[in-house]
């Protein structure tokens, strides 16, 4: 081979080592733009799913200030103070533990441990509704014989139960909040499998 000919083969392989560098060049900034892509996506989806999170952690507030705090207090208190002398005290006593579980959960939810929250919020509304019921049917036995109810009590049955039962929704806005953190950490879990699997693999030589 002649002189002429190795320096045209040399420039040659040269043109080919700088095409095939200008591929990969290309081929990682490529990479780097869709991984911050991603990036901001995923941002994007976290910060919308925190508002989510937020507003159900708030809605949860409601009947628990309705149904926990202010009726669960009204029993409890006249329950334990003799005011209702046909209601035996473990009633007071359920609807006071439920009240003062499903508080702790909602620590936790605000907390975001939400696995946590849901396994106080489902206890307290066990002992909670446990009591609520009791009072309902009670009220509802009364007004079904008219055993020393006005006019104006009638309808109490419907009034305690528009009072207590509120609990369940709370309970269902735990629950929602305990399914949407199960299936991001799924999720999340399956993307950081896809991640290792797709991740590239050092060649034997190196």
């Amino acid at each position: 081979m002649s002189k002429k000919d190795r320096l045209r083969k040399q420039s040659q392989k040269q043109l080919e080592a700088k095409k095939a560098a200008e591929r990969d060049e290309q081929k990682e900034k490529q990479k780097v733009s869709e991984s911050r892509a991603a990036k901001k996506l995923r941002r994007n989806a976290r910060r919308y799913n925190s508002a989510v999170n937020t507003v159900l952690k708030v809605l949860m507030c409601l009947p628990f200030l309705w149904s926990g705090l202010y009726y669960g207090g009204i029993f409890t208190l006249g329950i334990s103070m003799g005011q209702m002398d046909d209601v035996p005290g473990r009633i007071a006593a359920f609807i006071g533990i439920g009240s003062v579980l499903c508080l702790t959960g909602l620590v936790f939810a605000f907390l975001s441990k939400y696995a946590v929250q849901f396994g106080f919020i489902a206890a307290g509304t066990v002992f909670f509704m446990n009591g609520a019921t009791y009072i309902v049917d009670k009220a509802s036995e009364r007004i079904s014989t008219g055993r020393g109810l006005t006019d104006e009590q009638l309808d109490l049955a419907d009034k305690w139960r528009r009072g207590l039962y509120p609990i369940l929704i709370m309970t269902a806005l735990s629950a929602a909040l305990f399914v949407i953190w199960f299936i991001r950490k799924r999720l999340a879990a399956r993307r950081r499998q896809r991640e290792l699997d797709n991740r590239p693999v050092k060649s034997i030589v190196e």
